[in-house]
């Protein structure tokens, strides 16, 4: 009797994510959990957009990992226009996408609730302050991965797909 034939597995994509700070790594903790898909996190605890580059070439330079691609995020307030040609370098290889949220990720939080003007001059404080809000998120503090789990919905997530399109190709990653 002859063997049947098993159809080759597919490989699970996994992106590894090196990220600026504790609310970027609560927030893919956040789309892993409700999207049921795998992913490594990098959390590069905060600084300068410089730090998140450099360990990002590092973890890409190793390349001792299983993962599909890499997605660095960090926010624009700590970019600095001498860190632009270590970005442009990473962002070459077509396997790693390199996001910068403008002026820092509470914009991005921010677009979960609401439209918001990209073009605007607020600063991260004003953002921080948009969201603690009633019908946002009570008591938002940076640190409290809490928060984003008990207001940000998968609904809210594709409002903010809409609302801030640039940075909405992160989520796309676990669609």
């Amino acid at each position: 009797m002859a063997r049947k034939t098993r159809k080759p597995r597919k490989s699970k994509i996994v992106y590894y994510f090196i990220v600026e700070g504790c609310t970027e790594e609560n927030y893919i903790k956040l789309l892993k959990k409700i999207y049921r898909k795998p992913g490594k996190i990098k959390n590069c605890d905060g600084g300068s957009a410089k730090n998140v580059l450099e360990e990002a070439k590092k973890i890409i330079q190793s390349n001792d990992d299983d993962c599909s691609g890499y997605v660095i995020w960090f926010d624009g307030d700590t970019y600095l226009p001498n860190d632009k040609n270590l970005k442009n370098k990473l962002s070459t290889p077509n396997d790693t996408s390199v996001y910068i949220t403008q002026p820092c990720v509470e914009s991005w939080l921010l677009a979960h609730f609401q439209k918001i003007n990209l073009k605007s001059d607020k600063k991260c404080k004003e953002y921080e302050k948009a969201l603690d809000h009633v019908d946002r998120i009570p008591n938002y503090k940076k640190a409290d991965c809490r928060l984003l789990e008990r207001y940000i919905t998968k609904e809210q997530i594709e409002t903010a797909i809409q609302n801030y399109p640039d940075i909405g190709n992160i989520p796309k990653q676990f669609l």
